[in-house]
């Protein structure tokens, strides 16, 4: 189905963002470890943890076995999607396709070389967008999309919604004692009318020095401590992508955002389809200040002040 190797193209941007905070790279978890990566990198093993050489081009996955890796991942995509379609057609085929509510979702999104990572432990756009496509029958029986900003943990409030059972409560500002809330909102609205006005932004979050390059020529993690020490918090608008790399006390789970590791500030304006919009880091760069101030505080208020118009309270992270 798809075209030899030497046919299958590479990713646009195979190099790291510019100024790229060395917190923010990743190790590609278990991949090096891999039976057919050991001999790739079995003298190369710094490439994951020493920041003095892991963003070297010697450390970049050699370009045919970019192209091998892009490849099985299309053709396991492929296969998934045949799968879906088997499913979906017995439900119909049972009688059930008429009543049935689907969602279908991934969990992650999933490198294949882009900034020369693999896999899916980074904050950026390619790590963390993931497909929503929401099937309600006799309402998007002719199809439809949105440009709304929503997030998984919509989907449990819309599928109550859409079932007609009770809305599930938005949690509280401190919710480690309560046993049922959600984050997010029911969609349903958007079904109705897909350019409503909807959340601010989305969020997301990864750890370190988990999946990352634990010698860091700025920082040092205790090595006694074996939980997350820094917390990726990213946010995407819907012209920016902005993450903060916050000191992280695993106890709390609370960042400090007096003591940050790294900053993250991408343009997404005049987005790609293919992940080629996160190439240049603008957290450090003259001019972008006042975007900065305004996208710091906005990550600082959280999740509850970017909610749909009747939903938002402010609060922090």
């Amino acid at each position: 189905m798809y075209p030899p190797e030497s046919e299958i193209s590479l990713p646009l941007n195979q190099h790291p963002p510019t100024q790229l905070p060395y917190v923010a790279y990743s190790s590609w978890g278990a991949i090096p470890s891999w039976d057919d990566m050991k001999d790739i990198f079995k003298n190369k093993m710094d490439c994951f943890h020493n920041y003095s050489v892991a963003y070297t081009d010697d450390c970049r996955m050699p370009e045919s076995k970019t192209r091998q890796l892009r490849r099985a991942y299309y053709a396991a995509m492929t296969y998934t999607d045949a799968q879906v379609g088997k499913v979906l057609g017995q439900l119909s085929s049972e009688g059930f396709g008429d009543d049935t509510i689907v969602v279908l979702w991934g969990d992650h999104g999933w490198q294949l070389g882009e900034h020369g990572e693999w896999a899916k432990f980074t904050n950026f756009e390619d790590g963390v967008r993931v497909p929503f496509l929401l099937h309600v029958p006799g309402v998007t029986d002719a199809g439809m999309k949105t440009d709304a900003l929503v997030e998984l943990i919509d989907i449990y409030p819309t599928l109550t919604d859409l079932a007609g059972l009770p809305q599930p409560e938005l949690c509280p500002s401190f919710s480690h004692n309560i046993s049922e809330c959600v984050e997010g909102v029911s969609v349903a609205p958007l079904l109705k009318d897909p350019t409503k006005q909807w959340k601010q932004a989305a969020f997301s979050q990864y750890p370190r020095p988990n999946s990352g390059i634990y010698y860091l020529p700025d920082h040092k993690y205790v090595r006694s401590n074996h939980s997350e020490q820094v917390m990726g918090y990213t946010m995407r608008t819907d012209k920016w992508r902005y993450t903060e790399w916050l000191h992280f006390n695993a106890d709390t789970a609370m960042g400090n955002w007096s003591d940050v590791w790294g900053k993250e500030l991408y343009d997404h304006t005049n987005a790609t389809v293919d992940f080629n919009d996160e190439n240049m880091n603008r957290a450090y760069d003259r001019g972008f200040e006042g975007v900065l101030a305004q996208l710091h505080d906005q990550l600082m208020e959280g999740w509850r002040a970017a909610l749909p118009p009747a939903y938002a309270q402010t609060d922090d992270v």
